[in-house]
């Protein structure tokens, strides 16, 4: 399934809804929750590294804490990683679609663009 989305043999329909938009909207929103309860447990502490240090500091290891970040820095990893993906596939299927050149360049432009503002959304 991911192989035909990512070659472009899906529909342009297909690939910008059900793939694209939903997939990459589900992970920056599940790292937005990551985040703002980590956010929670440390405090409202909202420096990354501080965050990072005390999580994973043996002194103070708060196991919540801990568990949050390792959660939201998965998420977040995941999100940029399918966020490429998106684009590359989306790239494949403007390039194998027939219909409309301009269409397809509109959700290229648009899975872009929120890639870009779901990971904006998704850091700190």
């Amino acid at each position: 399934m991911f192989g035909n989305f990512f070659y472009g043999k899906l529909s342009l329909r297909e690939s910008f809804w059900k793939f694209c938009i939903l997939g990459i909207t589900v992970l920056g929103f599940l790292s937005r929750l990551f985040m703002t309860q980590l956010k929670q447990v440390m405090n409202y502490d909202t420096n990354f590294i501080r965050v990072a240090i005390k999580s994973l500091s043996l002194i103070q290891m708060n196991t919540t804490a801990m568990a949050l970040f390792s959660f939201y820095l998965a998420t977040l990893l995941a999100l940029m990683a399918y966020s490429i993906m998106c684009i590359g596939a989306m790239w494949n299927t403007y390039k194998e679609y027939d219909k409309s050149k301009t269409l397809a360049l509109i959700c290229l432009i648009i899975v872009c663009c929120l890639s870009y503002t779901m990971i904006r959304y998704a850091l700190y």
